[in-house]
């Protein structure tokens, strides 16, 4: 399994650099025919033109295929098993996926008295994270990502703040968060399961 994940990953790398030297490539046969061409700025208007197009044309196709890949990955993970869980073996599942990303001291706290934090961990990087757990039927609504800030802003002043939601969010949830709130929804908690990508952490 980690053969071929290392392979997809060495495949994605070497089609994300191709696309320069594909770039390269064009303005190399351009020049020369802007050298030999009677009518050399139309040549190389064209040939700007057709530079960008290319790699636009080219980024764009990787970006679909990588869209698909990842649904792909995500339908093979078995996150329907996640509507099986009982709330408290949601939070006992994301506290095993931290664990196994490099986050330490992972403690689950929910319960009747938790505050409105689920788990607390240390991130890779030494930064203390609260964590809150929604395995909902539905998105989230805005309330409840403003009920999770105001537990971070009352006693957890200074964490850094991760919402994991089964069923991810309304739009104006996600808009709620914010830039110091990490979000994952149905789609991200799949490439996470997957091995695929953990949850990306605002920077220090």
């Amino acid at each position: 399994m980690r053969q071929r994940r290392r392979g997809r990953r060495r495949w994605a790398r070497r089609l994300r650099g191709s696309l320069p030297l594909a770039a390269i490539a064009l303005l190399l046969a351009f020049g020369w025919v802007f050298d030999n061409a009677d009518s050399p700025g139309l040549w190389l208007v064209g040939g700007l033109v057709a530079v960008v197009a290319a790699t636009g044309l080219g980024w764009w196709a990787w970006s679909r295929a990588r869209l698909a890949r990842e649904r792909w990955i995500v339908a093979r993970t078995g996150i329907a098993g996640i509507d099986t869980m009982t709330g408290t073996e949601f939070e006992h599942h994301v506290a095993l996926l931290l664990r196994t990303n490099g986050y330490t001291r992972v403690a689950v706290v929910g319960g009747a008295s938790d505050g409105g934090v689920d788990l607390r961990a240390q991130t890779p990087d030494g930064r203390p994270l609260a964590v809150q757990c929604k395995r909902w039927r539905k998105p989230v609504p805005p309330n409840e990502v403003r009920a999770f800030l105001g537990a971070l802003a009352g006693g957890h002043q200074g964490y850094l703040g991760m919402f994991v939601a089964s069923n991810g969010y309304t739009r104006e949830a996600a808009r709620e968060a914010g830039a110091g709130m990490v979000l994952v929804d149905r789609h991200a908690l799949g490439l996470w399961m997957a091995g695929e990508r953990a949850p990306e952490l605002p920077p220090r």
